[in-house]
């Protein structure tokens, strides 16, 4: 009983110290739409990050994957906050990249 009393203990200094549970946006919602685009340039496996990292930043993107291998970004974005021609500026200003938007949603997988 001791042991449990103390584990509870550290893990909720650690869930104080790191500022509490964080609670991610859902993909699926209002005004929230997906875009897949094929991104030419990625020549390392640090490129992935270096756009999901750009895509972030965008007030409205809820959510980025980026693939190195299938050369794809999947993103998901309120569409009344922003649209897929900033997504793509973002994704090519963040490197030598081209990004170009092949379909909506239909066009999304889960990764």
């Amino acid at each position: 009983m001791k042991r449990v009393l103390i584990f509870l203990s550290v893990f909720l200094c650690f869930v104080a110290i790191s500022g509490g549970l964080k609670v991610y946006p859902s993909k699926e919602g209002a005004n929230t739409k997906e875009v897949l685009l094929e991104v030419e340039g990625m020549t390392c496996k640090m490129c992935p990050v270096t756009i999901k990292t750009a895509l972030k930043r965008i007030d409205g993107v809820v959510d980025a994957r980026v693939s190195f291998k299938d050369k794809k970004a999947w993103v998901w974005y309120r569409e009344d906050k922003v649209g897929v021609e900033e997504i793509v500026r973002a994704i090519e200003s963040a490197g030598d990249y081209k990004a170009i938007p092949v379909s909506g949603k239909e066009g999304m997988k889960n990764e």
